[in-house]
């Protein structure tokens, strides 16, 4: 008993060490907002000449991880909000152009990752 005792201070610990996270998530497949996900394009494609037109898109379904996310929160040094996601028992930095500047019809972050780089980063809307 004091075992699971233990475990269960340790969890609650480690929750409050963690800063404040969010969680990839939301409807897609045959929901209402599937026409808006489809048409989602990356938002860096103003610095790459993509021969195939596929690849200005941020990917589908099959690319998204579910995951949780942190914000360190825009300041005099660095001028917009930079993200990190928990991928591989790690966060691992959103790259700034890789943020889209629009947000999902449900809110919900998405993180579209091909390769184990990211592709597109749907940041939640109203932050976490």
């Amino acid at each position: 008993m004091q075992l699971n005792f233990g475990v269960a201070v340790l969890a609650a610990a480690v929750g409050l060490a963690l800063p404040t996270t969010g969680f990839a998530g939301g409807e897609w497949p045959d929901g209402p907002n599937k026409a808006w996900f489809e048409g989602l394009q990356r938002p860096d494609n103003d610095k790459h000449q993509y021969r195939d037109a596929k690849s200005r898109f941020c990917c589908g379904i099959a690319d998204t991880v579910k995951t949780k996310f942190k914000v360190e929160m825009a300041d005099s040094i660095y001028p917009e909000d930079r993200w990190y996601a928990w991928f591989e028992n790690a966060w691992i930095p959103i790259p700034p152009e890789k943020v889209v500047r629009d947000h999902a019809p449900d809110g919900q972050p998405y993180l579209f990752m091909l390769a184990k780089t990211v592709q597109c980063f749907v940041p939640p809307k109203g932050g976490i």
